[in-house]
């Protein structure tokens, strides 16, 4: 493979797998939103043409961009995938609504592998709404919708003699990351010097440093089976009120935790929901970084990016 288009390619994610395909000699072709967003870390990349193109226009793309020897198609733009805007269903109906117009737009340029970025949040949706007198959280409309755009474009993707390759990304943080992810919530009360309350964190959870997501995308992508999901995790899952102590002792050992103050509102997944062994088998997947030195390079960049800030809305 040595042509890409990589939509959303400006974002957290985006910039570091854009990065990781550099690194790998790939040709990108990377799709922002328009001429006012901040292309500031990925403009100097090599081996990248940036095309601007909203994904309300997504159907243009062929007019804008006349290659017609593109490999695959790596889709991770989507509006509202953090905070308050996760509970907009609109929002997120739209969102379902461009993947699929992605996936005909693709078709129209003959790029015959999809690579969708899905989300554990799919498995949430799937492990608990189905449950007779379930009360789900509002914000699961992301996962209900991320769950419909995995199942609908690899129907529209059957369809069109497309590959489908679906990624279920995990709780992915590290440096760049300026969302109210757990990591990120977590390290700022404890900076911030707020009381550090927590679920009793007996919930079995993984979370994934960014360079070994991405570089789980691009083995997807490269040696994936199609009609395919694969789960990109850490393969070192385990509960998450071990993920708060090591983060404890990276700050400052003398921090008292509450474990148990904040009750936990949801449904813990099981272990085997976090397996990555399917994407190792069939590419030959290894994470690189463990959590124990991925925090640390994210507490420093914290310290010195000015992102410190208390965030209410995480509930594990």
């Amino acid at each position: 493979m040595k042509k890409l288009l990589v939509t959303g390619a400006n974002g957290f994610v985006g910039t570091a797998l854009l990065q990781e395909l550099s690194n790998n000699h790939v040709q990108i072709i990377a799709v922002v939103k328009d001429i006012s967003s901040d292309i500031s870390y990925i403009k100097e990349i090599k081996n990248i043409q940036i095309v601007y193109c909203n994904m309300k226009n997504i159907t243009n793309l062929p007019e804008i961009i006349p290659d017609r020897d593109i490999d695959a198609c790596i889709h991770l733009a989507w509006d509202g995938s953090f905070g308050d805007k996760r509970a907009d269903y609109e929002r997120q109906l739209i969102n379902v609504r461009y993947a699929l117009d992605t996936v005909d737009t693709i078709s129209r340029m003959g790029i015959k592998r999809f690579v969708g970025a899905g989300t554990l949040a799919e498995k949430d949706v799937l492990n608990y709404h189905l449950e007779q007198g379930s009360t789900p959280n509002p914000v699961s409309q992301y996962g209900v919708a991320k769950v419909a755009t995995h199942l609908m474009t690899k129907v529209e993707c059957t369809k069109l003699g497309i590959d489908h390759i679906w990624c279920y990304l995990s709780n992915t943080y590290g440096v760049g990351n300026k969302t109210n992810n757990f990591v990120n919530f977590a390290i700022s009360k404890m900076l911030s010097g707020e009381r550090a309350s927590f679920t009793s964190g007996e919930q079995i959870y993984d979370f994934v440093y960014i360079t070994d997501t991405v570089r789980g995308i691009v083995d997807a992508t490269f040696k994936g089976r199609k009609n395919t999901a694969y789960y990109i995790g850490s393969t070192k899952a385990r509960p998450l009120k071990e993920y708060i102590r090591i983060i404890r002792d990276t700050i400052d050992k003398n921090i008292e935790l509450f474990l148990g103050e904040v009750p936990f509102k949801g449904k813990a997944l099981p272990l085997e929901a976090y397996d990555c062994l399917e994407l190792t088998r069939d590419t030959g997947y290894v994470p690189e970084i463990c959590f124990e030195d991925g925090i640390i390079k994210t507490v420093n960049w914290l310290k010195t990016c000015g992102l410190v800030r208390k965030n209410n809305d995480a509930e594990i």
